[in-house]
């Protein structure tokens, strides 16, 4: 016999207290927060911050509690909470003050904040389940019914039971929820909630006891009156519950005994739930500190600036510009370092990207274990188990990339934001926040030092410097005295005009690889794009093949002979003739990846050649192999995607050669020169760091754009003046502010009039509103992604605070809270880094 007991954490108590009111926020995206009855059990337990369980419609949902009253609105019944899941709070009161400004300025729910603080997989959640009632079972063989009532009940009656969530994927297109709703109204399909308990914030035990009431003592001895091996482990379980681990360091041959007690219906298996407890964190008794690195003179000065602000306590942000090898990472240890001698913690923020094996090294190299990790290469158990270390006050420091904002420490004393110019510092879905704007009112608020770090400074921060936000410090130099890269422009045309190369390779490139391999030295290839052809066409009809889902063309994958989508990763075997014409010349144009390892390895067949992009990299440990490998010298050219951009540091690396600089300038965006310009300088970045001057070859159809001169003379100043004033001429930030309303919808008709509606309802109050304008509406540059269409929206402002009223108008309208009853998802993006 097999039971489960899951049991609350807390003890149940009386209390003769007045009543007490909860108000609770949810991870839906539903404004403002919900009143609960606290029932007097939980009154001595609940308090701001503590995760509950809650009954919301038909479903029950873990809620954060963000406020406590004695007085409630008694116009409408209350529910009860029905479980407290935590023992002590899980956001502290600047947490919970943190994500109520992120609510209120992205445009998300409270709830949703929330959710975004804490470790993924902590709530504990409710599913409908479905099954075929016996009247549903005989109506199944019925010829009256239709299609999509059909489709249900055989689906349903195929699997046992299923979830509406897996019935929608499970006939897409065909699955009608107005059939749904009627079967369950019929009695044909029965409807049951399922509780499904996170196993993340607790770890489960198997117990052995005695059944309980116990049974008649003659009729137990005479069950086990022929098998003292029974007996003996009767005995042990009649002096209380044991673990199974226990009950085998006692009796090591319990199993076959306890299997016949529980036959005979004298013993069961119980699992307790408890709360997950991370490892104490244990000194490295071999550890020792690695050594400072010395400062050199502009160092020097940059730290002193940073440790007056550290040792009084206050709230600045500074802007850290420094060229690439220039020591910024040793600036960025220092300082903590300092808040930890002052009895503080520190955050050091990074792009995922940069999150590399080498970056982690550093950091546990200088500081032993006080260091918690945080990334999206870990399970949802090992980030839960790092939150605990750094909320149980074990550690000091967290590396992480976006999320490590939300690190619930006390007595914050510096955050550090390394490449703060990333985009993958903001998020692309709900809520849409920007790690790096999200840091400096967090800092402020608890009186914080903010360090933001770039070679390349977005020009929004650079503006922030110049109105005196952000205090500006410089590193122009690299360390030890190094060169920068020399830096080399190829045009790509003409070496197809002139010298009639029409490979991926320019003869310059070639010529370099072959140089340094020669060398013995280690060279880095990037191109931003994966595969081996990016579109394929039909040479006859001129027929492009494109995604079915999406509103971009197929690439074709060499290795697995397919083409692909990396939208939504629709895959499909190659074409053997046109699908227009039914031609039989299908021909592959472009180049990603993949073909540029085929080529490399046909020219240079004895370089050790390897590959790094999402198609090879599928978890952690394809990092640190190839680490690994490139520190022990055994990878002679690493060819990459942006993974390779970022985060490397390889002393032998001479060489860094740009296959094709034309893809991120070519993108519809008023930021595709500035993410070019980053991007460039950032890969050539890579090279020269030992002490063999860097080469860098960057590849390019457009020699004359003006980003290319900037980028070959390291001239970030020059560049900073030509694109301000391009922005300013346009009217487009850091000069206005922007929030994008994006419109998906699964009908095209029916998004394009919803759309035009929300834009025509909007036109009427924007019109008679100063400092605020409207583009569009339009289609977006992507038109279709995933099988949804996608319109725009753009409101741009002078100020923050225009564009925010703005948006509170928008929100009161009926066009934008319910358009064609739920068909059309709206979301509103503010302060946007991709208009596509």
């Amino acid at each position: 016999m097999t039971t489960t007991t899951i049991e609350s954490p807390h003890p149940r108590q009386k209390s003769e207290d007045k009543p007490v009111f909860a108000e609770v926020v949810l991870n839906l995206p539903l404004k403002g927060s919900f009143t609960y009855a606290v029932p007097p059990e939980f009154q001595p337990i609940v308090q701001p911050g503590f995760r509950v369980f809650v009954p919301f419609g038909k479903r029950k949902l873990t809620g954060y509690v963000v406020a406590l009253s004695d007085s409630r609105d008694a116009t409408f019944k209350i529910k009860d909470i029905e479980d407290v899941l935590d023992t002590g709070p899980v956001l502290s009161p600047e947490i919970m003050s943190l994500t109520r400004w992120i609510a209120d300025y992205y445009r998300s729910s409270w709830g949703e904040a929330v959710k975004a603080a804490l470790p993924a997989g902590l709530e504990d959640e409710s599913r409908e389940i479905l099954t075929l009632s016996p009247e549903g079972l005989q109506a199944l063989h019925s010829e009256d019914l239709n299609e999509s009532l059909s489709l249900i009940l055989k689906s349903v009656a195929q699997r046992g039971q299923v979830t509406p969530a897996q019935m929608r994927r499970l006939l897409k297109n065909k699955f009608s929820a107005y059939a749904l709703a009627r079967l369950k109204q019929s009695g044909w399909l029965q409807s049951q909630l399922h509780i499904k308990r996170s196993a993340i914030g607790y770890q489960y035990e198997k117990l052995a006891r005695a059944v309980s009431p116990l049974p008649d003592p003659e009729a137990t001895e005479k069950l086990l009156r022929r098998s003292p091996k029974q007996q003996a482990v009767y005995a042990l379980l009649l002096e209380g519950d044991k673990t199974l681990k226990t009950l085998a360091e006692q009796i090591p041959t319990y199993a076959a005994p306890f299997k016949k007690l529980r036959e005979k219906g004298l013993a069961e298996i119980t699992t307790q739930k408890n709360l997950r407890e991370s490892e104490a964190v244990k000194p490295d008794a071999s550890w020792s500190p690695e050594a400072q690195l010395p400062f050199t003179p502009d160092q020097e000065r940059t730290y002193k600036e940073l440790h007056h602000s550290l040792t009084q306590g206050e709230f600045k942000t500074y802007l850290l510009h420094g060229v690439t090898g220039s020591g910024k990472t040793e600036l960025y240890i220092r300082c903590i370092q300092k808040a930890l001698e002052l009895k503080k913690t520190a955050i050091m923020m990074v792009p995922e990207i940069s999150l590399t094996p080498q970056t982690v090294a550093r950091f546990h190299a200088r500081f032993g274990t006080n260091v918690a990790i945080l990334h999206s290469g870990l399970s949802q158990k090992e980030r839960f188990l790092e939150w605990k270390k750094i909320q149980e006050k074990q550690v000091s420091i967290v590396v992480g990339a976006r999320s490590a904002i939300f690190a619930p420490f006390k007595n914050l004393g510096v955050i550090v934001i390394d490449e703060e110019h990333d985009t993958s510092y903001k998020q692309d879905s709900s809520p849409r926040y920007h790690a790096r704007d999200t840091a400096i009112i967090r800092a402020r608020s608890e009186n914080t030092v903010v360090i933001l770090g770039s070679a390349t400074p977005s020009l929004e921060s650079l503006s922030n410097t110049e109105s005196g936000k952000y205090r500006y410090l410089s590193l122009d130099k690299r360390v030890q005295g190094r060169l920068l890269p020399v830096v080399e422009i190829v045009d790509m045309q003409k070496e197809k005009d002139e010298k009639k190369n029409f490979t991926i390779l320019s003869g310059r490139l070639k010529a370099a690889i072959r140089h340094r391999l020669d060398r013995k030295e280690q060279v880095f290839l990037f191109l931003n794009r994966r595969g081996t052809s990016n579109y394929i066409f039909c040479k006859e009809c001129g027929f492009v093949f494109d995604c079915h889902h999406c509103s971009v063309t197929l690439t074709y994958h060499g290795r697995e002979d397919l083409i692909r989508c990396h939208y939504c990763n629709y895959t499909a075997r190659v074409p053997k003739t046109c699908a227009d014409c039914q031609g039989e010349v299908i021909h592959f144009s472009g180049f990603g990846t993949q073909r540029l390892e085929d080529e490399i390895k046909r020219l240079f067949p004895e370089a050790r050649t390897i590959r790094l992009d999402r198609d090879t990299t599928r978890g952690r440990s394809a990092f640190e192999s190839m680490h690994k490998l490139m520190n022990a010298g055994e990878i002679d050219i690493l060819i990459g995607t942006q993974m390779i951009t970022k985060g490397h540091d390889f002393p032998n690396v001479t060489l860094v050669g740009v296959v094709h600089a034309d893809i991120s300038l070519n993108i519809p965006d008023f930021r595709s020169a500035e993410r070019s310009f980053q991007l460039l300088t950032q890969v050539a970045g890579r090279a020269g760091r030992g002490r063999v001057p860097g080469q860098v070859v960057i590849q390019t159809h457009e020699p004359e754009h003006f980003v290319f001169k900037f980028v070959r003379d390291h001239d970030f100043k020059n560049f900073y003046e030509k694109e301000i004033g391009n922005r300013k001429k346009l009217n487009y930030p850091p000069f206005t502010r922007l929030a994008a309303l994006v419109m998906e919808c699964e009908s095209e008709s029916i998004g394009e009039k919803a759309t035009r509606d929300l834009a025509e309802a909007m036109k009427k109050f924007i019109a008679c509103t100063k400092g605020i304008e409207m583009i569009g509406p339009s289609p977006a540059a992507l038109y279709q992604i995933k099988k949804k269409y996608r319109w725009h929206i753009i409101l741009r402002s002078m100020g923050s605070g225009t564009l925010k009223t703005a948006l509170d108008r928008v929100a009161t309208l009926k066009e934008f809270k319910s358009p064609f009853k739920g068909k059309v998802r709206i979301s509103i993006d503010v302060d946007p880094i991709n208009i596509l």
